[in-house]
């Protein structure tokens, strides 16, 4: 598998109706050779959130560095740096940054979960 470096990586701004202030990474997914999932990491700004959303599938995350908060079927609940979280498939969910620093957190899901 290679060696990716953090630095190296291009952070592309999530244009999608919800989303403010999000900017996405994917170190690791197909061409990588991960066939059927993809580790994403995802960048929310002061002020940014993720769309309010639900989808067929599961989310696996891990806070890399920040704080924020996560709603998950209505319910908002702090999330911080080394923190991890399961979004189960089908329920409503965001992530949101109130705070004045960046949030950032990794994101695995299966590759029809790609946005």
């Amino acid at each position: 598998m290679p060696i990716k470096k953090y630095d190296d990586l291009l952070a592309a701004e999530i244009q999608m109706e919800g989303a403010v202030n999000v900017f996405k990474k994917v170190p690791i997914g197909e061409k990588e050779g991960w066939e059927g999932y993809a580790l994403r990491t995802f960048t929310l700004g002061p002020g940014g959130h993720t769309p309010r959303h639900s989808h067929d599938w599961e989310h696996v995350n891990y806070i890399i560095r920040g704080r924020g908060k996560l709603m998950i079927d209505g319910k908002e609940q702090d999330i911080n740096e080394k923190d991890f979280a399961f979004v189960p498939p089908n329920i409503e969910h965001q992530f949101s940054n109130p705070h004045d620093e960046e949030f950032e957190f990794i994101c695995i899901v299966p590759n029809r979960g790609e946005y």
